[in-house]
């Protein structure tokens, strides 16, 4: 499997290429979260050379849209959850995981910083998806955030990212609250407790 080595944003605003791009980030942080990188293939100074790519490439609102500039009022509002929200919070996670988990991590340039502004963009709608995908799109983010250890970067200091932290906070209110009351069902028929139960698991400390 090859891995992205660099961010970077889609070509076009073909939904195929976007896809790629947001899928590539994913599997990055997938390969750390499930501790298959680094390796020989993938090293450590590369995980530190994707990061740079992230730092340097972050849009001023904090955001990692892979769609170019020109393409952003061609954007459907449903879509930008895919293509802006959530990687912005993959970005956010992989960010999250390096500074934990890496102690070179130290020699990258605004960081925190980067790490803060991404944070509070992706949670300046509340996690909300859009239309009826909104739950499913909700549980996706939880799971994003918590495969960077982004629960354990806001335990260890709220003050980094109050907003993420109260909004992570309310996400765990509400999915007990959905688990207490079986209201688990989505409005085209799935039933996502399983769903709720190990998102619910992975912010159990939060």
């Amino acid at each position: 499997m090859v891995l992205m080595k660099k961010f970077f944003r889609s070509k076009d605003d073909d939904y195929e290429n976007l896809s790629v791009v947001t899928g590539s980030m994913r599997l990055v942080l997938k390969g750390l979260h499930k501790g298959m990188i680094p390796h020989k293939s993938y090293t450590e100074e590369q995980i530190l050379d994707f990061c740079r790519s992230l730092i340097s490439h972050q849009a001023s609102d904090g955001s990692w849209p892979v769609f170019k500039e020109e393409y952003a009022e061609s954007i459907s509002e449903e879509d930008r959850i895919d293509f802006l929200f959530f990687p912005t919070q993959i970005a956010c996670a992989i960010l999250s995981y390096t500074k934990q988990n890496f102690p070179s991590a130290s020699k990258l340039s605004d960081l925190d910083e980067s790490l803060i502004a991404g944070l509070k963009f992706s949670v300046s709608r509340n996690l909300e998806g859009y239309g009826y995908n909104s739950p499913f799109q909700k549980i996706e983010s939880l799971h994003i955030f918590i495969e960077g250890s982004v629960i354990e970067l806001l335990n260890s200091d709220p003050r980094i990212c109050p907003p993420c932290y109260n909004c992570l906070i309310e996400a765990k209110e509400e999915i007990l609250e959905a688990l207490e009351k079986g209201e688990t069902k989505m409005e085209y028929g799935g039933d996502y407790r399983d769903q709720y139960e190990l998102v619910l698991k992975g912010l159990e400390n939060i």
